[in-house]
């Protein structure tokens, strides 16, 4: 069996195919497009199953164990930016706690429950509230030390004060990911970075 492999600039080994799979037209195409193609034993270097290792081919034939590339501050910086914005989308959309029923509640704050209860908070005072939600907007929540979700029907005001409720969350949990960030940009070593924990 043999391989098709494409090594990035680093030797990093990217997209693999097994050549028998493909036609000879194929394979052609693929060795234009700088693929290699490796025999089995060679390919069993590559894969990394010696000392844990893995190898990459030289332009001399041989093999050398493959050492990662060492990201300067500003990559590392840029990672930790993504990890950031991920850590606060997360706390955006991970709930929110409200005493619009009269008591304290965690809700959703999913994208999808934040556009729902949007529109419907743009209506609270229109006939149409009054028509689809007579009893009053049904909201589901856990109650304090519950682990099952109750539903509650909310009045026109009580929607008002859940999405205000809402806003509040959003917000301090943007400012959380700005201060977040600020400390990141003003990082100057890896142990910096490392030393901004996002809990």
């Amino acid at each position: 069996m043999t391989y098709l492999i494409k090594f990035d600039e680093t030797g990093r080994r990217g997209e693999t195919y097994v050549a028998e799979e493909k036609t000879q037209e194929e394979i052609t195409e693929l060795l234009e497009k700088g693929f290699v193609q490796i025999p089995e034993e060679d390919y069993q270097l590559i894969v990394g199953n010696i000392d844990g290792h893995e190898y990459i081919r030289k332009s001399d034939g041989s093999y050398s164990i493959y050492e990662p590339p060492t990201p300067d501050l500003e990559e590392l910086k840029a990672n930790k930016l993504a990890e950031v914005d991920a850590w606060t989308e997360g706390k955006i959309t991970g709930g929110f706690t409200s005493e619009c029923s009269g008591e304290l509640v965690r809700y959703d704050s999913d994208k999808d429950t934040q556009l729902t209860m949007q529109g419907i908070a743009l209506n609270v005072n229109t006939d149409r509230f009054a028509v689809e939600y007579p009893a009053g907007c049904p909201v589901r929540g856990y109650t304090d030390g519950s682990a099952d979700k109750t539903i509650f029907y909310l009045t026109p005001e009580q929607v008002l004060e859940w999405y205000a409720d809402l806003s509040t969350h959003i917000g301090t949990c943007k400012q959380a990911g700005w201060s977040k960030q600020a400390e990141v940009n003003a990082a100057q070593s890896k142990e910096e970075l490392d030393a901004i924990i996002l809990d």
